[in-house]
């Protein structure tokens, strides 16, 4: 196996190799989540900022600020958690493929991948449900704004689907033997 392989990343041999075109697809969606998730964090910088500036500057509040921040940050959480599953950047605790050996450490590794995808997988359609209920009965918040909440939840829906299929996509490259992360889309170090 190259190292380009071993590393996760995606090698002109995939061309020929149906699904890993499909895994690079789901990396390029995650990786679009990611870039939604932050605008989401711009949005909330500029909201806040916003709102401080009013405050101090006119003795005015923007009253949906801190309301949309909350609907930002959540997008944010969503959005981005697939392409940081991808990464290696959540927080995962190795205790039990640490001490045992390659394949069972891999079996280990699948199961709980598996598990994930089923959660997520409820999660998706749940999150979905909810936003398609919304819609239909005009569900509006209950702050000033009145903003439809279909509008945050899609964002909350479409990260989990993100999430959901970035989790299928790990399964399948464990299974293909290749590793489930890629540590090179990491933008910082690891914390220890």
């Amino acid at each position: 196996m190259n190292d380009a392989r071993a590393a996760g990343a995606a090698t002109p041999a995939r061309g020929a190799d149906p699904l890993g075109r499909v895994l690079d697809a789901v990396d390029a969606l995650s990786t679009v989540g990611a870039w939604a998730a932050v605008g989401c964090i711009f949005a909330i910088l500029g909201l806040i900022a916003g709102e401080v500036a009013a405050r101090n500057l006119f003795n005015y509040s923007i009253h949906f600020a801190w309301e949309f921040s909350a609907y930002f940050m959540g997008a944010t959480f969503m959005l981005g958690a697939g392409y940081a599953l991808r990464a290696g950047a959540q927080i995962r605790v190795n205790v039990l493929i640490t001490g045992v050996g390659g394949n069972i450490a891999r079996m280990i590794d699948l199961g709980a991948t598996l598990l994930s995808a089923a959660i997520a997988s409820y999660l998706s359609y749940a999150l979905f449900l909810l936003t398609w209920l919304s819609w239909e009965r005009g569900s509006k918040s209950a702050q000033a704004s009145e903003l439809p909440l279909w509008i945050p939840q899609l964002a909350l829906s479409v990260g989990a689907a993100i999430f959901t299929v970035q989790l299928i996509a790990r399964a399948a490259r464990l299974l293909r033997r290749e590793p489930g992360e890629d540590a090179r889309l990491r933008l910082a170090q690891d914390i220890e």
